[in-house]
């Protein structure tokens, strides 16, 4: 399945998938591949599609989209790991050919939720740190609409940095990843 009918697919979902777009779907994948923690594949998908999102008994359509999304997963790995400057989003396109980079940055955002104290540490808007995730957060709203709280107290104005912060997105991933790199390798050499 190429990522066109993996975007048409999530979108006639029915029940909704905690993802509805491919654009979403990468800023979900690339905050796990960059995360503070690995998470388990079955742990992922059971978030993004419940009881279809099981692998072992995944066939056909399903079975197809769960492929795709291993590639998709893993093309992200492999591009930050070999050649992060090549690193780019896959962001939706408005109608008159602009980015709009809000699914995505709302993907990333749920992936982190499956590990939200361990973001902490990037989400305390006191911490020079908090600015690595600025241009993502910048475009996630609450539940009311209003913009997530990420900006440091006397920073710029969020409406002056919306305009164009989803340029440094590609830039923000790999500085992001090698932030939790110590932690990820310590993890996987079973250390604390």
């Amino acid at each position: 399945m190429d990522l066109e009918r993996l975007d048409a697919w999530l979108d006639g979902l029915d029940p909704r998938a905690r993802v509805n777009s491919v654009s979403m779907l990468d800023g979900y994948l690339t905050a796990l591949v960059i995360g503070p923690a690995s998470i388990p594949p079955d742990e992922w998908f059971d978030d993004l599609f419940g009881a279809r999102g099981r692998i072992a008994a995944a066939q056909g359509t399903m079975l197809a989209a769960i492929e795709a999304i291993v590639a998709r997963f893993n093309a992200i790995g492999e591009t930050l790991a070999t050649a992060p400057a090549r690193y780019a989003p896959i962001l939706e396109k408005t109608g008159d050919g602009l980015a709009h980079p809000h699914p995505w940055c709302l993907g990333f955002l749920a992936a982190m939720q499956l590990r939200l104290d361990a973001w902490r540490p990037l989400l305390d808007a006191e911490r020079a740190e908090s600015l690595m995730l600025l241009p993502i957060t910048l475009y996630c709203g609450d539940s009311m609409g209003a913009p997530f709280d990420a900006l440091p107290r006397g920073g710029p104005n969020i409406v002056d940095l919306l305009s164009d912060a989803y340029h440094e997105i590609p830039r923000a991933v790999p500085t992001i990843r090698e932030y939790w790199m110590p932690q990820r390798v310590r993890e996987a050499n079973g250390q604390r």
